[in-house]
């Protein structure tokens, strides 16, 4: 239930920390009783000068503030504004990449303070940011940080590839600091396909259903990476492929076939875009009925689950999402939330094998690996998926389509998103998309995947929106 307080004096017992500046009020939560709470402050006259804005907040004990897009001060406030604020503030400011006078966040202290250390204040800019999230109103923002703050832990106030590099360093990086500093492999320059896009025509029996679902999953990468064997110390190089023992994490380039396989890219979609593959790759091409013949490649005998720690913290923070509606109930600001966490993920996968001078890991195989061992994890959903009878329509970007007769999302498809061990996809769109000729059109006309995701995803906004 909103809650409205008209001045700070009224907070005295609760402990505010996050909250939504406007042009005229703070909407932040705070804890009073035990309970969390939606209050909301009006701002003072002397608010609407930044030395009086700080001081306003300062003594109102919010911790966090995220400044509303369009708002005058997200407008006009530049880093040279926020560094000489006051005179009795110590400001560290953040700027904006590529427009170095517009600031992401800003941690500002009192500077005679005795709670420095272990209070201070931030402004967050999301508009500058960059995290691209949906927004209708100040409590959607609200409840979107609020939301990331609860499940991975962490403010997210800085750029999203800080961010991502931090998180990766902390969860990753400090258990793997002496692997990092050894020899990567010099991996040739063909580079494993990164995304499965593929689409067939429906079929006569399909064109006759009535509802198009989708279904998004969370990150491949990080279904993955919570197991991953990732080869450390040196790499043995095997020019005929002999060493390949379906065990030792290893890279290989192979020579690969059909064989009668049902993935052919007509009915289901093909693996067979790549000469070089992971290990768990290999396994489960061959499982799904390839003929996959390893020609030389590179293992390690020595190996540690290097990303376990990332993958499973911001894995463990979608499924929480995803799984605990009665908690996240905001439903634009769970989406704005899940999408953070692919985006991190993301983000996170470029950086292994990114140059040192540009910020990443230089660690070309590990990249190679687990992008490999996303693809065999899509794979394996697709049995799962088949093998219950349901054949999907399309694939990109993680996602997956299906035509059904139920207008259900969740049954549907039995048990995608519904398992007692979350898969890791969510419902894409929350109302089924009828199957309209419209609908059955773009299927036979368009040819490329994506402009047919994008025509259905635009469909699906225009009639639910």
């Amino acid at each position: 239930m909103m809650n409205s307080v008209r001045d700070a004096t009224s907070l005295k017992n609760s402990q505010p920390t996050i909250g939504v500046l406007t042009d005229r009020e703070v909407l932040l939560v705070d804890t009073v009783g035990g309970k969390r709470a939606l209050r909301s402050l009006l701002l003072s006259a002397e608010a609407h000068r930044l030395s009086g804005l700080l001081d306003f907040l300062w003594q109102a004990e919010v911790t966090t503030i995220w400044v509303w897009p369009a708002t005058t001060l997200s407008r006009t406030v530049t880093c040279a504004d926020l560094e000489q604020a006051h005179p009795h503030w110590e400001v560290v400011v953040h700027p904006h990449p590529h427009e170095t006078d517009r600031p992401i966040c800003a941690l500002l202290w009192p500077r005679e303070s005795v709670h420095r250390g272990t209070r201070r204040l931030v402004l967050a800019f999301p508009e500058h940011a960059g995290w691209g999230w949906e927004l209708s109103d100040a409590r959607s923002l609200l409840a979107t940080v609020t939301y990331l703050d609860q499940v991975l832990g962490r403010p997210l106030y800085d750029a999203p590839d800080l961010v991502a590099h931090q998180l990766l360093t902390e969860l990753a990086g400090k258990q793997s600091a002496s692997r990092l500093r050894a020899s990567p492999v010099d991996l040739p320059r063909e580079e494993p396909a990164q995304e499965l896009v593929w689409r067939r025509p429906l079929t006569l029996v399909e064109q006759r259903e009535r509802y198009l679902h989708k279904y998004a999953h969370l990150s491949l990468a990080l279904e993955a990476g919570r197991s991953l064997r990732l080869g450390v110390g040196e790499a043995e190089y095997s020019p005929n492929g002999r060493a390949y023992d379906g065990r030792r994490p290893g890279i290989w380039r192979t020579s690969t076939e059909r064989a009668g396989s049902v993935f052919d890219g007509r009915r289901l979609p093909s693996g067979l875009d790549g000469e070089w593959m992971s290990t768990s790759q290999i396994q489960c091409y061959r499982d799904i009925g390839y003929q996959v013949q390893v020609r030389e490649g590179y293992c390690w005998h020595d190996w540690q689950e290097v990303l376990k720690g990332w993958a499973t913290t911001l894995w463990q923070a979608g499924e929480r999402l995803h799984t605990d509606s009665q908690r996240f109930r905001h439903g634009q600001a769970r989406a704005n939330a899940s999408q953070t966490i692919t985006r991190l993920a993301n983000l996170g996968v470029t950086i292994l094998a990114r140059e040192p001078t540009a910020g990443g890991w230089s660690r070309p195989e590990w990249w190679a690996s687990l992008l490999g061992s996303s693809r065999a994890a899509l794979f394996a959903h697709l049995v799962r998926l088949v093998r219950k009878g349901t054949m999907p329509v399309l694939l990109a970007r993680e996602a997956l389509w299906v035509v059904s007769n139920d207008p259900d999302p969740l049954t549907a498809v039995p048990g995608l998103v519904t398992a007692r061990s979350w898969q890791g996809y969510a419902v894409g769109y929350a109302d089924p998309l009828p199957l309209a000729s419209e609908v059955r059109e773009a299927f036979r006309t368009t040819e490329d995947a994506g402009q047919l995701v994008q025509m259905l995803d635009t469909l699906a906004r225009e009639s639910f929106p």
